[in-house]
């Protein structure tokens, strides 16, 4: 489900890892951008893993983000149907930014998982329905930026698209939550990047 917070303007803006040419005081605004339908709320605690776990597998913690990324900029933006994390770091240049990329994109191939199930999508409160919740991992790139896609869903429920991606010493962790199953959902996250490279420049 997607997670609500209080409705109100809020940028964390924290010590980054490295020394990027970028610059934090850009970085940090350049995170702050005009989404359509969205409004600024509270930032959420940095994610601790690359992706959710697998339900039938709950002994098996999921990969962990690099630690070498430290600390975050954040801001979060929230619909009515749909929350937006975003996170941000800064690498000492574009080789870094790469390899770290390159690190998570690993790890990220135990992030893949199908669960069969049975759900009650009509709502009489006996689950009847086949149904496989699945998490998937690709590679993806756009808007200048490229690295990888993590994208959950549960079948008539909801669905979590995370992108961890980066463009030149930059690495930027998107993650959208949407009550639902319609992959137009999931649009914010692409709005979002594309304008954040726009305003990096």
């Amino acid at each position: 489900m997607a997670v609500r917070g209080p409705v109100c303007a809020v940028v964390v803006a924290v010590a980054l890892s490295g020394c990027g040419s970028t610059g934090s005081g850009n970085l940090e605004k350049s995170l702050v951008v005009d989404l359509p339908g969205f409004v600024a709320v509270a930032a959420r605690p940095t994610p601790a893993t690359l992706c959710d776990p697998d339900p039938t597998r709950p002994d098996l913690t999921p990969p962990g983000l690099p630690d070498e990324l430290g600390t975050p900029v954040a801001v979060n933006y929230e619909s009515a149907p749909v929350t937006l994390e975003a996170y941000a770091w800064e690498a000492a240049d574009a080789d870094e930014a790469g390899s770290l990329i390159d690190t998570a994109t690993t790890s990220a191939a135990a992030c893949a998982w199908s669960s069969p199930s049975m759900r009650d999508l009509d709502g009489d409160g006996v689950p009847e329905t086949p149904s496989t919740e699945e998490q998937q991992v690709e590679p993806w790139s756009g808007a200048g930026w490229e690295g990888l896609r993590i994208l959950r869903t549960v079948p008539g429920t909801e669905q979590t698209d995370r992108r961890l991606v980066r463009a030149d010493d930059v690495v930027l962790l998107v993650v959208v939550r949407a009550d639902g199953d319609d992959p137009a959902l999931l649009t914010a996250a692409d709005d979002y990047l594309s304008a954040v490279g726009d305003a990096l420049g």
